[in-house]
């Protein structure tokens, strides 16, 4: 890559740069545990991201978002790191869609809880001893099908993850719940998914279909989407896990049977 000043000619600027191009938004913290494996420990990691950042924010390549953000950490106030349209453009040669400074903390919130989310699924994969992980973020993760009309639709979730051993291999599609919307608009994303489901093309590509996992904020979220799905009928409630954050690690350490899917109601 050639966008970038001959002044940053340390490896860890062009890897915080594309974590930033991955993931959109990133607190120092998050940050700091993504690339954890740079330095002696989190707390030099932490002093040093930093430092880095502050580096490349000179440069005009990422931008610092001082804000409260709500939903977020009990709403307090956090650093969030995203690329400048510059820093961007160096990076990927194409311009940024919007500008940092222009998105709603609503949506902020969301994507600190995607890459909260990635960054777990990093941390817990670097514990397991020989696993490998592909983790795609948005669009790389979006899947394009035919809808029963023939029209051209496209799933969306937040997350695709791929964890891989030497026995065996856990596919996953990832979405983050705020809890901010009713149910019934996670059971309308349901059955996309089972639409996707049918068409065969993960099946065909990669022999099985992905767990479809629901990450709330807590307990309460997570019972009510249980059993929303569980009571519709036209869900296989196999195809879905919904669970904490608490729950990932376990989840993606033991795999998909680790926690039984949704019990279906007998009335």
């Amino acid at each position: 890559m050639t966008g970038l000043p001959k002044a940053l000619t340390h490896p860890i600027h062009l890897r915080l740069l594309r974590l930033l191009a991955a993931h959109r938004f990133a607190t120092t913290t998050q940050l700091a545990r993504l690339t954890v494996d740079a330095y002696v420990s989190l707390r030099s990691g932490l002093r040093q991201s930093l430092r880095h950042l502050n580096k490349l924010r000179a440069h005009d390549l990422v931008t610092r978002l001082e804000r409260r953000v709500g939903g977020w950490q009990a709403g307090s106030s956090v650093t969030v790191w995203a690329l400048t349209p510059h820093g961007h453009r160096a990076l990927t040669g194409s311009r940024a869609r919007r500008r940092p400074h222009e998105l709603s903390t609503g949506f902020l919130a969301h994507q600190l809880a995607v890459t909260e989310t990635s960054t777990i699924i990093t941390e817990t994969v670097r514990t397991m001893g020989g696993g490998d992980l592909q983790l795609d973020t948005e669009p790389n993760c979006w899947r394009t099908y035919l809808g029963a009309g023939g029209e051209r639709l496209t799933l969306r979730p937040d997350l695709a993850a791929t964890i891989t051993s030497p026995d065996y291999q856990d596919r996953y599609y990832l979405e983050i719940d705020r809890a901010t919307e009713n149910p019934a608009r996670v059971i309308v994303a349901c059955h996309r998914y089972t639409a996707y489901h049918d068409t065969g093309a993960d099946q065909q590509r990669t022999g099985v279909f992905p767990l479809v996992v629901w990450v709330v904020p807590h307990t309460r979220r997570r019972r009510r989407l249980q059993e929303a799905i569980a009571r519709d009928t036209a869900l296989n409630p196999r195809l879905f896990r919904v669970i904490t954050p608490d729950q990932l690690p376990g989840l993606i350490h033991d795999g998909p049977d680790a926690l039984p899917p949704p019990a279906v109601p007998t009335t």
